[in-house]
């Protein structure tokens, strides 16, 4: 197919690059006149000197240019002088450089030959241009190499031979999907020796769900997605569903116009869609402020310019936001027309103090896949249990009589002989036997408290009370009145002045459990910021728990026993009024929900009610099988529970009656102007006027083929994400400031059947991809460094430093712990422990960062939680931006931090831990184990220097691990999952080996 659209337009007239010899406006004159005179000289009229415009040639020729004579020209004469009273730009020019002898030479060329001007490039519509003949063979397949190879003619390079087959599906993987391939697709591929080898790679990569993730990754920096919504306070939104609609948009090969147009205006398309209407969530992942005391139209006008600017960058590559104070200083954009685009995005019922509204409630595709998955598996387990129960004979009456009976049990109250706060808080006994906290509330705390039971104690009860005292009236001494039972310990002594020793509990039961923090965290043996929680910020009601002894205590007259209540949560997250009380008889594990509905007549309970109390009866009373279907029912129903929640997102909508727009002087919401209508800039191809001037009609204006901006601005920025940067250099400013296309030629047939190929991403993917440009080695020879170090002639492939996200991918891929499912919400992986806290200079309004477990700790980076303030530490160190504001183009740099990184980085260790086990397993010799790695690792065999180096370094580190287990322990403790049994020493310098292939710059390194 490729190949025959190539075919055709083989046909097309010679063309050459010889123009690139003669002055062109566009390329020499303009940029020079936009940076060195526009200032005082161009567009701004309030900023315009001598009533001369540069940017007019009508105006030009008047007084400072004499086409056909440079030298009677008063612009030659100003920027020759050498009189400072006369020079043009002034020497006291704060942003206008003085002129160079070639800039200055080149004024007097075009001069010369008349003086012409030109529309600026990307404002003037593109045409397919004519492609040139090629008399190299492997240049002649394809329109990108027949433009390309006429540029290495014209500037005499000479360009690099095709990759080798290791390094191309390396490089194809990492563009494509933002992996890197296993070591059997790089074997298959180097096998295959058919024809369409290479182009059936590409296919099954852009089939392959992840790379719509990948591409996902790119459209995030440019919508400024995240998780939080910024400003002082930065709390967490729900905008993921977003996030999912573009993965299925990309996957789908949805059309680039039609994602453009659900994104801008999904809302306001006909008989819309509700995912039509997630779409618009794009415009709504701006910052939102919630601090009080601000000017709520203030902050609204700024979520409005900030949809401008972004919207006027990731479309039309165009600085727009320079004209909200006054006229664009280079571009053909006035502050009125500032105001007439600010319009169309000026309608939404919002508010700027938490403008959160409009929002709309829609489950994601994952989750509703998950959602189908748990509830069969609901449904199964009851099921099994069902016939487990009848094939056991189980008489469930005699199950709900001995229920009933521990129902009515009663908890024994308890008068403290000392309870202290060993944090400072000062405890004071109440009437109702309660201890209420007050005075001093530090960070964590720890309250013990003695007693001496007056009876034999099977459990021991702890109830957290609501009070006066404390913030809304809650239970918790923290800001948001929540409170984290870290650990609850009982421990007894034996007479008066004997040491306490710590009494093993078996069962923890609690009325109520805030999602994540079950009440059997608290005595798990694990302190830190974990435990028992009940949503006390939102649930502010009295919450009980006890703790089943694994032995009674028989009470003699001496015994003591003591509670340790431990709050190591942080953020003054304690009890603030808590009672004591335990329990004499056999307790069955019963939150107190379900002990209420055993004594509800078995006709009057719902199937709901019916279900878990049969469940939670199995549970105390079943035999060993029974529980083990009650624990798996349980997960299945807490992840029913926690996918049948739908968030709601952030979404576009418009308000009944419209509002009003003014021009604001000076860019200040209180100082409104010239009442003025929605459109667009005049020196752009004008909408119908008989269209509503909506968002809609924005929106089909911009994907309109008479927009000379759309097309060549997405060519471009999918170009740098391939090469590393664009044919317009910068990619976020297709304006007069902006570079000049290194192949405009090349931009303007790419962004031409771009569009007629219906705005196919693919197949534009595809078709660079395919290209020998693209499929050049990457190594650089001399010549190529001195004459052209960045590549812009394209003379070699593609190399570049991966971006944060692809290396962490990386290195989780070859370890083999990557979890691979699609979509959902964020999460928590490895993050510095309570840089949040740090950063936050209001705890109580910033959660503490709670680390996830198990798979969500291998999820890819796309999905990790991305708080503005604090973006996570291991990418931001490779130049991750903070999504405060629309991204098209990251930087890149290379510091000794990275090594850091990569090094000392729990995620970085535990795969490397891990690659180090898949070397050891895979092969029975230390060679066939370092090729192994080797290969997982980069996609090619080592050299045998390579080799012999890895071989001397481990049995240095076997040595090192085999004279201290210790640190091959600590090596190997770092990260959850768990270490295979044997020789640790060999683990541990296995591990050492992979740590040094994740550090090595070909890792990080697309070559």
């Amino acid at each position: 197919m490729f190949l025959l659209r190539a075919a055709i337009f083989s046909t097309i007239v010679f063309w050459s690059y010889s123009a690139f010899a003669e002055v062109d406006y566009g390329r020499d004159i303009r940029p020079i006149l936009a940076n060195h005179c526009y200032a005082c000289h161009g567009p701004d009229a309030a900023q315009r000197k001598a009533d001369l415009r540069l940017d007019h040639r009508d105006v030009a020729v008047e007084s400072a240019i004499v086409p056909g004579a440079a030298e009677k020209s008063l612009l030659i004469e100003r920027i020759s002088s050498d009189d400072p009273d006369k020079i043009m730009p002034p020497p006291d020019a704060s942003k206008n450089k003085p002129l160079r002898k070639e800039q200055i030479e080149l004024l007097r060329q075009w001069i010369d030959a008349g003086a012409p001007f030109a529309d600026h490039w990307s404002f003037v519509v593109p045409k397919r241009p004519a492609l040139p003949q090629v008399k190299e063979p492997r240049w002649t397949q394809q329109p990108i190499d027949r433009l390309v190879w006429a540029r290495h003619q014209h500037e005499r390079i000479s360009a690099n031979a095709a990759a080798g087959r290791r390094t191309l599906i390396r490089r194809l993987s990492l563009d494509l999907i933002g992996l890197p391939p296993s070591i059997e697709e790089a074997d298959d591929f180097v096998k295959d020796k058919s024809d369409d080898a290479y182009e059936t790679v590409i296919d099954r990569l852009l089939a392959s769900t992840h790379y719509g993730e990948h591409r996902a990754r790119f459209w995030l920096d440019a919508a400024r997605y995240a998780d939080t919504n910024g400003y002082q306070y930065d709390l967490e939104r729900e905008q993921w569903v977003w996030r999912d609609w573009v993965i299925h948009a990309f996957n789908s090969n949805m059309p680039f116009d039609q994602f453009t147009m659900e994104q801008l205006a999904g809302d306001l398309l006909p008989n819309a869609t509700d995912h039509q209407r997630l779409a618009t969530a794009f415009n709504r992942n701006h910052p939102i402020t919630i601090e009080g005391g601000v000017i709520d139209e203030e902050y609204r006008t700024e979520y409005v310019i900030d949809r401008v600017v972004t919207t006027s960058k990731v479309w039309l590559g165009l600085t727009i936001g320079c004209a909200r104070c006054h006229d664009h200083k280079y571009d053909p954009i006035s502050q009125r027309e500032f105001y007439q685009f600010f319009a169309y995005f000026n309608q939404v019922p919002e508010q700027g103090l938490r403008g959160f509204n409009p929002k709309l409630k829609i489950a994601s595709p994952l989750q509703n896949k998950q959602r189908t998955a748990a509830k069969a598996s609901v449904v199964q387990l009851e099921k099994r249990l069902e016939r487990l129960l009848n094939d056991t004979g189980v008489n469930f009456a005699d199950w709900e009589d001995r229920a009933r009976a521990a129902a009515k049990q009663t908890w024994h109250s308890t008068t403290p002989e000392d309870v202290r706060s060993l944090g400072g808080a000062t405890l004071i006994r109440q009437e109702d036997g309660s201890i209420l906290a007050s005075g001093k509330n530090p960070a964590t705390d720890v309250y013990e408290y003695e007693w001496m039971p007056a009876g034999r104690v099977v459990a021991v009860r702890i109830e957290a009370l609501t009070d006066a005292s404390f913030v809304g009236g809650g239970t918790g001494r923290a800001p948001n009145a929540n409170f984290v039972l870290s650990e609850f310990e009982v421990l007894s002594a034996d007479n008066k002045n004997g040491p306490f020793k710590k009494i093993e509990l078996s069962t923890a039961v609690a009325d109520y459990s805030q999602n994540g923090y079950p009440v059997e965290q608290a005595i798990d043996g694990k302190f830190g910021r974990q435990g028992w929680a009940v949503d006390g910020n939102t649930k502010r009601e009295n919450r009980s728990a006890y703790f089943v002894l694994k032995a009674p205590v028989e009470v003699s007259a001496a015994v003591r026993l003591k509670i340790r209540v431990v709050h190591e949560w942080g953020g003054s997250h304690q009890i603030g009024r808590f009672r004591i009380s335990y329990s004499d008889k056999p307790t069955v594990s019963l939150p107190t929900r379900l002990r209420q509905l055993v004594s509800v007549p078995t006709e009057q309970r719902s199937g709901t009610e019916t279900v878990q109390l049969t469940m939670a009866l199995a549970k105390a009373y079943g035999n060993d099988k029974m529980k083990a279907l009650v624990t798996d029912w349980n997960s299945s129903a807490a992840l029913l529970e926690s996918v049948t929640a739908v968030p709601a997102t952030m979404v576009m909508s418009e308000l009944p009656k419209p509002r009003k727009t003014h021009v604001l002087h000076r860019g200040q919401y209180d100082q409104p102007g010239e009442e003025v209508e929605a459109d667009i800039p005049q020196a752009f191809p004008t909408l119908p006027q008989d269209t509503p001037q909506n968002r809609l009609a924005l929106a089909r204006w911009i994907t309109s083929v008479k927009n000379p901006l759309t097309a060549r601005v997405t060519v471009n920025r999918i170009w740098q994400q391939i090469f590393g940067i664009g044919m317009v250099e910068t990619s976020g400013d297709f304006g007069t400031q902006g570079a000049f296309p290194s192949h405009p030629e090349l931009l303007d047939w790419l962004a031409v059947d771009f569009m007629e190929s219906g705005w196919d991403v693919k197949a534009l993917l595809k078709q660079i991809v395919l290209s020998q440009t693209y499929r050049q080695s990457s190594s650089v020879t001399p010549e190529q460094l001195a004459r052209d170090p960045t590549n812009r002639w394209l003379a070699r492939g593609p190399r570049l430093r991966l971006d944060a996200e692809a290396i962490r991918d990386s290195a989780i891929a070859v370890s083999a712990l990557l979890q691979r499912d699609v979509g959902g919400p964020s999460v928590f992986p490895y993050h510095p422990s309570g840089l949040w806290q740090e950063i936050n200079n209001r705890p109580g309004y910033s959660r503490v960062y709670k680390q996830d477990t198990g798979g969500k700790l291998y999820r890819r980076s796309l999905y990790t939680f991305w708080k503005r303030t604090v973006p996570p530490p291991s990418m931001a160190a490779f130049d991750a931006p903070e999504r405060e504001y629309c991204v098209v183009r990251r930087s890149r740099t290379n510091t000794p931090l990275q090594a850091f990184v990569l090094l000392n980085d729990p995620q970085y260790v535990e795969a490397a831990r891990h690659l180090g086990e898949r070397m050891f397993q895979h092969a029975k010799t230390d060679r066939e184990r370092v090729i192994y790695g080797f290969q997982a690792a980069l996609a090619r065999r080592p050299q045998e220097s390579e080799i012999k180096l890895f071989l001397e370094t481990l049995a240095e580190r076997r040595d090192q691990y085999r004279n201290n287990e210790q640190q091959a322990i600590d090596l190997l403790s770092v990260g959850e999952s768990s270490v295979a049994e044997g020789n640790l020493a060999e683990r541990a310098a296995w591990a050492t080996i992979g740590r040094i292939f994740l550090n090595l710059s070909e890792f990080i390194t697309k070559g």
